[in-house]
């Protein structure tokens, strides 16, 4: 059972209802992988039996989902035959539902269709990853399942073969972990046009926190993550969200410890238009594409609004001993255009920046004190609401040649109208530093 404070109350108080019990032995799986499916097809089992083969005594969480917008009661049907035709696993009588995956891994298929029936749609994939991961962490803390890293996919992710051993590489102190990724080339053009563009701007805004010094400088994706144990129960597992329950836990997860970058070969996710979920990769996919000329289509944050982050953080540091008074000036010590000092100044006091800054003085007396206080307020919420004030007032979204134009050095080789996506892409990547095998895929 649950042995700290947040454990145990996580127990009582926030783990999802009526979760299947487990008796069998102790350490009977080294690690955990949760991954919700709604409408995805068998082909999702031969996966996960091809990583099985590579893995050892590892457990498969497949929870099986349909939000109760979607009247199809047929919609998971495939994919539902197919894992009930598994070879059934036989340590504990009481749980059905539990499959080989030799040589030594098994599958568990909880379908929430058959136990509570149509998940509502306003919480959609964000409970029914919180179900997931709620059943692996009490089998953890039951001893079913000896690791302490509760991992996140989905049903469109290629997983690499050294998918749990990279964990060992973390250090103690972190708390979740981010793997790289890449979108695959499918079988249509437009799709994977459309979604290396929208690639580019996930990596573009989080090279933009790296750049500007932000503590929330990571992707936020479900389908590449994995969280401490101890950690997922602290912040309360993922949010009931039918979208956006990564971006929100990682928000969390980050005022608890470091979030760790993991090297190595990359999670590999397809290229797809989807509508599973109102907003992410799949909607932006079908968004962007259906926008006409690609190349004009205006997704990047203006790469001023990074740099009057940049100046906003290194101004806070020094607030710690100035006067609220002296923002503006402290603003524009940072070398950035006054319209821009002035711009940020108005933003932030809009969102309350001065109120916050005396409750981190006060509750902040040391340095490190005071800006653990200024980070858990200016989060990753937050950081992105000013950068969206900043577009709404005067810095409007890029297309890829805007962008080219106005920040040459993170676009090399691009100029004028010659934005190779897919070679932008490539460059954006090895930014990343990935390895030579990850690189010689561009």
């Amino acid at each position: 059972m649950p042995d700290s404070v947040a454990g145990r109350r996580y127990a009582q108080r926030h783990i999802e209802a009526g979760l299947p019990q487990l008796n069998c032995p102790q350490g009977q799986w080294r690690q955990v992988l949760v991954i919700p499916a709604y409408r995805e097809p068998p082909e999702l089992l031969q996966r996960l039996s091809s990583l099985a083969a590579q893995a050892s005594h590892c457990l498969f969480i497949l929870v099986l989902n349909r939000p109760d917008s979607d009247p199809d009661t047929q919609a998971n049907e495939a994919l539902r035959n197919a894992a009930h035709a598994l070879h059934p696993a036989s340590m504990d009588t009481a749980i059905s539902s539990c499959y080989l995956l030799p040589p030594s891994s098994c599958l568990f298929l909880y379908d929430t269709e058959r136990e509570l029936g149509p998940l509502p749609a306003g919480q959609g994939v964000g409970l029914a990853r919180k179900i997931g991961c709620d059943i692996a962490w009490q089998w953890q803390q039951n001893g079913a399942i000896a690791g302490n890293w509760i991992c996140s996919s989905d049903a469109d992710a290629l997983l690499p073969h050294d998918y749990f051993q990279r964990l060992n590489d973390c250090p103690e102190t972190a708390v979740a972990a981010t793997y790289p990724f890449y979108h695959a080339a499918g079988p249509d053009p437009l799709c994977n046009e459309a979604t290396a563009l929208y690639e580019l701007r996930l990596h573009h805004y989080v090279l933009g926190l790296q750049y500007a010094g932000s503590p929330y400088a990571h992707h936020s994706l479900g389908s590449c993550l994995a969280v401490r144990a101890q950690a997922y129960a602290q912040v309360r597992g993922f949010p009931r969200r039918a979208g956006g329950e990564d971006f929100y836990l990682l928000n969390k997860l980050a005022k608890l410890g470091p979030i760790t970058h993991l090297a190595g070969e990359c999670i590999q996710l397809q290229s797809r238009m989807s509508q599973r979920v109102p907003f992410g990769t799949g909607p932006a996919v079908m968004q962007i594409a259906a926008a006409g000329t690609l190349e004009d289509a205006a997704l990047f944050y203006h790469p001023a609004c990074f740099v009057a982050l940049r100046a906003v953080l290194a101004t806070a540091t020094q607030l710690q001993q100035a006067s609220d008074a002296d923002c503006i000036s402290l603003l524009r010590e940072q070398g950035i255009p006054d319209a821009l000092a002035q711009l940020s100044n108005k933003t932030l006091c809009e969102m309350g920046w001065l109120q916050a800054l005396q409750h981190c003085r006060r509750q902040g007396k040391t340095r490190e004190q005071y800006l653990r206080q200024f980070h858990q307020w200016f989060d990753a919420f937050r950081t992105l609401k000013f950068i969206h004030a900043l577009r709404d007032d005067a810095l409007p979204q890029q297309s890829l040649q805007g962008l080219a134009a106005l920040q040459p050095l993170l676009w090399p080789g691009a100029s004028g109208s010659e934005c190779d996506v897919q070679a932008l892409l490539c460059s954006i990547r090895n930014e990343w530093h990935w390895t030579t095998l990850n690189r010689a895929r561009c």
